[in-house]
């Protein structure tokens, strides 16, 4: 089935999607004898087919792959890699022998690490591990791709991708949520949308987490900020352990009744996570199979992102402010930083211009002598992680482009391309892989032409090489380029004629310009810039690249008149009464910070590059520097997590502070030849047996290491006993237990009993997406943390 086939189908009816498969494999005790549930394809591949069989009788129209979990990440950790064609292959033949009517969507998820700086895998990494999984799906003729219960917005574009450039079919992406529309790293539902609709996805859709009720609220909102059809396959409720079996609350009348309310709001596919059986899926058939689906007006947008945010600039009032601070022209202290790949200057700089209301920040790298393709990509990692604004990414470097937006979380600006055919050629392909908008500069290899009507002709030059690669016209914003009143007094009124006929010849395009270039060489430069914004404003500008710390609010006749006339005179009037105005040089600065301020600003905002330094700096007139460090990580410490609790902090932010508090900890333990070999502060931790879920566990444990304490991390799918023998060797003060899945939650009473029963001292505490207070005190564990957190302030407490 090609992409046009299966899109025009669901202009028709509505499609429903199979139901769970983990929950429903669990019940059947069908895991058993099997390392991961895809192994099931080729040893067990009868009880695969059953759950096919149940599937399809009940009323699906498409059944997804048993291939979850089959990247090439998790092969590997399962010792399958060698058997992926076979375990892949084997999934969708089940499938066709069953029946020939029904639409196969191969399935794919997380690799189950995150992406640098949040974890270990760089990009590519993980690119590789789904094209891997892609290729065998397509090798053995699936219909349509499904990327479901991602919850990490840079590991779904890798995915994104990686499907894209090896699948020629329709792909549904599914992201998993919390109630209040946001995932555990931070990204929105819009952000989402922004993200599905730059790389071209054709279905998005919500999945797994919450209960039915709740996520048909969030398909509400969804479906008014998106063109694309909408899937909509949630939990059968939030999992309850009763008597320590597992229950999934939700009736199939529930179900349905959620089902219905996200038909009203325009979902075309439904289908069942975690909980739901052939029962739900049935149900869910006899009422919505087939029907005509809701026609929607979704809203028109035009969204930039970030991992946090997407703004909708069409929301915006003009102009929209970049900010320009993030460039090392001419700032020589600065480079030398970057020079040592130290962002300390870079990342205030980004807080600062944040702080000052812009709407994006321009990430310039241009340094002579350096590697742009490595700093600009190192940059964009550091900086998208401390701020929630979009970028505009600023290279004419090829290479240093393509890199940096790949790394991005979002979808930015391009800064910039121009009339040139090579540049063209080479970097409109690179924005529409990526679903960026492109400045696009009106100049070319014969200069910045002279009049409006040649500059609108490299425009009209743009269009077309954007029509070839096509390049949605609409996502290219034109810089007709100002050039300094002091030099070019002519050219200001050509920039503005330039801008004024784009805006009718051209009216989907946006406008930008950079507006300090106007006053170069003047006195009182910002009253001239500022002067210029606001004419620019009545000329159509949507973008004014700026220095957001300036004053903006200013206007001047006389420079006015510089703009509108550019006459000798005009020239002459503006500096003889600006002449005396002398620029303000005398600097303002505070008192150098004290040095346990500087700790504790870096550890809040994870800052970590400058951390040895400031340690180094207490080592040196510190009587007791451990104390000091110690204090100071903590308060700040204690501060990140009062933000992560509301919610003003998400993941990104806590894993940064606790490598910032990680550095100054091992610094001044090292210097005071302190080593963290006291029973008294080791903790083991580990992911009971029978799972294979780790993001969380390994969270935890990053924060554990930034309060000072070792951990020992015995890894996923580890049984009571190795737990237990550990801590008979290592006597810790805490064993922590994760688990996933509600199915395994049961084996943290097997290492609770076995610790009682050996009289070890060590206390136990547990947590996991499904595991409440109340099964923590039912089992008899000493504590329960619900996030690292809370597991940290835990451990504290036990001192």
């Amino acid at each position: 089935m090609n992409k046009t086939d299966f899109l025009n189908i669901l202009k028709e009816k509505v499609l429903i999607m199979d139901g769970a498969y983990g929950t429903e494999l669990q019940k059947r005790k069908y895991l058993d004898d099997v390392n991961m549930a895809e192994e099931l394809n080729i040893k067990y591949p009868d009880r695969i087919s059953n759950i096919y069989a149940d599937y399809i009788n009940a009323g699906a129209d498409i059944i997804l792959t048993n291939t979850f979990s089959a990247n090439s990440i998790k092969l590997k950790q399962y010792g399958l890699i060698n058997k992926a064609n076979d375990i892949i292959g084997n999934s969708i033949d089940l499938i066709k022998k069953i029946s020939k009517n029904v639409i196969i969507a191969g399935d794919m998820s997380s690799v189950g690490e995150y992406i640098e700086p949040l974890g270990p895998l760089c990009f590519d990494e993980v690119y590789e591990a789904f094209a891997f999984q892609v290729k065998i799906l397509k090798k053995y003729g699936i219909d349509i791709l499904v990327i479901e219960t991602m919850t990490e917005i840079k590991e779904t574009k890798a995915a994104i991708l990686a499907a894209k450039d090896n699948f020629k079919g329709a792909i549904i992406v599914q992201m998993t949520f919390s109630k209040d529309g946001v995932t555990s790293t931070g990204t929105s539902l819009n952000s989402f949308i922004a993200l599905c609709e730059g790389l071209g996805v054709d279905v998005v859709g919500l999945n797994c987490s919450i209960g039915s009720k709740d996520l048909s609220r969030l398909i509400k909102i969804l479906s008014k900020d998106t063109y694309l059809p909408i899937s909509f396959k949630p939990n059968a409720g939030v999992p309850i352990l009763i008597n320590k079996t597992t229950y999934f609350p939700e009736t199939c009348k529930t179900f349905l009744n959620s089902c219905l309310k996200a038909y009203s709001y325009g979902a075309n596919i439904f289908g069942g996570c975690c909980g739901t059986n052939p029962k739900f899926i049935k149900t869910v058939a006899n009422m919505l199979k087939n029907k005509l689906p809701k026609k929607r007006l979704a809203n028109e947008k035009y969204f930039l992102s970030s991992r946090i945010n997407a703004i909708d600039i069409n929301k915006i009032n003009r102009p929209i402010m970049i900010g320009e601070r993030i460039n090392p022209t001419n700032r020589k202290e600065l480079q030398k930083e970057l020079m040592k790949e130290n962002f300390v200057s870079v990342k205030d700089e980004a807080r600062s211009q944040v702080a000052s209301n812009v709407t994006l920040l321009d990430i310039n790298m241009g340094v002579p002598g350096i590697d742009e393709v490595k700093l600009l990509k190192n940059a964009i990692i550091q900086i998208q992680e401390i701020v929630n604004v979009p970028f505009c990414i600023d290279s004419s470097n090829v290479e240093a482009l393509n890199e940096a937006i790949k790394n991005y979380a979002g979808i930015p600006i391009i800064n910039s391309v121009n009339g040139e055919q090579n540049k063209l050629e080479t970097i409109i392909p690179i924005a529409k892989r990526y679903g960026t908008k492109l400045i696009a500069l009106t100049t070319d290899q014969f200069g910045i032409p002279d009049t409006a009507e040649k500059r609108l002709n490299i425009a009209k030059r743009i269009i077309g090489f954007a029509k070839k690669f096509d390049f949605e016209i609409e996502n290219i914003i034109f810089d007709y380029l100002v050039l300094a009143v002091s030099s070019s007094q002519k050219q200001i009124r050509e920039t503005l004629r330039a801008m004024e006929m784009s805006k009718t010849i051209y009216p989907k395009c946006k406008l930008v310009l950079g507006i300090s270039n106007v006053s170069y060489g003047l006195p009182n430069r910002q009253i001239l810039n500022s002067t210029f914004l606001k004419m620019a404003i009545k000329s159509g500008l949507d973008f004014a690249i700026v220095n957001p710390h300036m004053n903006w609010n200013t206007y001047n006749k006389l420079a006015e008149n510089l703009f509108k006339n550019g006459t000798a005179v005009d020239m002459d009037n503006y500096i003889s009464n600006f002449s005396a105005f002398k620029k303000c040089t005398k600097k303002c600065e505070d008192k150098k910070l004290p040095i346990n301020k500087q700790l504790y600003l870096a550890i809040l905002n994870g800052s970590y590059e400058n951390i040895k330094e400031i340690v180094g700096e207490i080592i040196k007139f510190e009587i007791n520097p451990f104390k000091l460090v110690n204090e100071v990580v903590l308060s700040a410490l204690e501060v990140v997590g009062k933000k992560f609790s509301s919610k003003e902090f998400f993941l990104p932010q806590i894993i940064l502070s606790a490598k910032a508090a990680q550095i100054a900890f091992s610094t001044v333990k090292a210097s005071l030849k302190r080593k963290c070999s006291s029973d008294s502060k080791k903790i083991i931790m580990a992911t009971v047996m029978g799972d294979i879920h780790d993001i969380g566990k390994n969270i935890v444990i990053a924060v554990l290491e930034s309060y000072g304490f070792e951990v020992i991390d015995l890894g996923i799918n580890v049984d009571a006993k190795t737990i237990i023998n550990k801590a008979k060797e290592i006597n810790p003060i805490v064993i922590g237990l994760s688990a996933l899945m509600t199915t395994t939650m049961p084996e943290m009473e097997t290492v609770v009993k076995l610790r009682n029963s050996m009289k070890l001292s060590a206390k136990i505490i547990i947590g996991g997406a499904a595991v409440t207070k109340e099964f923590a005190n039912d089992i008899g564990a000493d504590g329960y943390a619900c996030d690292a957190m809370e597991a940290a302030l835990y451990v504290k407490k036990l001192f």
